[in-house]
């Protein structure tokens, strides 16, 4: 039989389960379409350059992504998996301003991967064009942000806390360097690509780590094959 606690820990398990699989997936749709595409660089190219489907310049990069379709999939399962999993932790959270700002972000943060999933890079409708740009500033804005939000929530574990902070913060400058190197013109220290991935890749980093957090954390509780680093506390990670 559950016991108390336990109706309220279930759901940040879900949401663990579910910022692992996103995260996973999306990085290895990245590194599978970045397999196909011809001379990609990780540092200079940008990672919308292998959602396009289209063939041909595109500023000063040459666009051939010949699996574009696995990386806007990609897209699609991040921004899904990440809202699903904000839902099971809000189930878990208190109720009040912090948990609405957080899915209201991770909602913000889903839709912007769908924009960028289905209006791609380069595409010669205008409208297309323009919300391209647009959903992805909601998917690394919102999602920077939403992570921030969710280390509010994060009250009884430290490394939760302390890596949604240093994440959230990490990305959001990485986005600002992108937008002033981009609206300038001009190179800031690094090439605009990984100044792309920094805003990014704090969003996914976060995830695995709040997963690693969830799972540890509960298996130290259940007394299930507990690492070498847990410490049996009773207490929950969301407070």
């Amino acid at each position: 039989m559950a016991r108390p606690g336990d109706l309220r820990r279930e759901p940040s398990v879900t949401a663990a389960v579910l910022w692992a699989l996103g995260s996973t997936w999306y990085l290895i749709s990245e590194a599978v379409a970045a397999s196909a595409f011809p001379d990609y660089s990780y540092t200079r190219d940008y990672i919308s350059d292998l959602g396009a489907v289209r063939e041909g310049p595109l500023g000063e990069r040459q666009i051939d992504s010949p699996l574009a379709e696995v990386m806007n999939l990609g897209f699609l399962h991040q921004g899904l998996f990440f809202l699903l999993g904000a839902v099971f932790l809000a189930r878990a959270a208190p109720g009040g301003r912090g948990r609405s700002v957080f899915l209201v972000l991770a909602v913000v943060h889903a839709v912007g991967n769908g924009l960028v999933a289905i209006f791609h890079s380069g595409h010669t409708d205008d409208l297309a064009a323009a919300l391209h740009p647009v959903g992805a500033v909601m998917a690394i804005l919102g999602g920077n942000l939403a992570i921030v939000a969710a280390a509010l929530l994060v009250r009884r574990h430290a490394v939760a806390r302390i890596a949604g902070f240093a994440l959230g913060g990490a990305g959001l400058t990485s986005l600002l360097a992108l937008g002033f190197a981009t609206a300038s013109g001009t190179t800031l220290l690094f090439d605009n690509g990984t100044w792309e991935r920094g805003s990014v890749y704090a969003i996914t980093t976060w995830q695995l780590v709040a997963a690693t957090v969830v799972l540890t954390t509960r298996c130290c509780r259940t007394g299930e094959a507990p690492s070498s680093g847990c410490s049996r506390r009773t207490d929950t990670i969301i407070e």
